[in-house]
């Protein structure tokens, strides 16, 4: 059986099991305990960085890497179209949401971290000790002035507006590519996860996340959507 060795609350891991569900290939979790699990897995694999996927002998990191491994693997359903034409649109999407989408999400949650330490708790509920815990809610105060000097009004305009194309678009079709689900929907609704998390994230995390974001009427349409892909990708993990 597959081997899924993550940390739960990633987008990019997200991102992977939706992918295996997607497939419904069969696979268990390993969390990695952020920091001292990561030293373990690099021992391992020489990767620092989450998820990494051990299929039997062969170990597999990135996200993206992996799901084109699963491709080879279970080639129904197909998450990246046969056609040129949208094969390459669903993969600029990828690539957009993994990288450029990802970088202005990641920059607004840690400055909603430095407004709400306790979110910090309930990322690593039960996975870290208790005075570790406390060690990290007091991090954002020390790191508040610098995540302030990286955000900028008009990386949130970008952001905000860039988010409202894809409510728009989403509002039209069930799926941004085509006409079934894509690594365009995937990558794009895993990493919306840190704005507002979905159910899949747990009681201490479910609908928590970043408050500007949250209560925003323009963008219920689009967690909305996102939740929807997870409640009918179900799960086919096994812990």
């Amino acid at each position: 059986m597959l081997e899924l060795h993550q940390f739960r609350h990633s987008p990019y891991c997200l991102k992977v099991r939706m992918a295996l569900a997607a497939k419904k290939i069969e696979y268990r979790t390993v969390e990695i305990t952020p920091a001292i699990g990561q030293i373990d897995i690099f021992q391992k694999t020489g990767q620092k960085k989450l998820p990494v996927l051990f299929d039997n002998e062969t170990i597999i990191h990135d996200s993206s890497s992996i799901i084109r491994h699963l491709e080879k693997i279970e080639t129904e359903p197909k998450l990246i179209p046969e056609g040129l034409k949208e094969g390459s649109q669903v993969q600029i999407i990828e690539n957009w949401a993994d990288t450029t989408l990802a970088k202005s999400i990641k920059i607004v949650f840690l400055e909603e971290i430095t407004k709400n330490p306790t979110l910090i708790s309930s990322l690593f509920a039960n996975e870290i000790s208790e005075s570790m815990q406390k060690l990290l809610v007091n991090i954002p105060t020390k790191i508040a002035g610098q995540i302030s000097g990286l955000i900028n009004h008009k990386e949130k305009e970008s952001l905000k507006l860039n988010l409202e194309y894809l409510s728009n678009l989403i509002d039209q079709e069930n799926f941004l590519i085509g006409e079934n689900l894509s690594i365009a929907d995937i990558s794009v609704a895993s990493h919306l996860s840190l704005l507002k998390f979905p159910n899949s994230s747990g009681e201490n995390l479910k609908g928590k996340g970043c408050s500007l974001y949250i209560n925003d009427p323009s963008l219920q349409n689009l967690f909305k959507w996102r939740d929807l892909i997870e409640d009918k990708l179900g799960t086919t993990n096994h812990h």
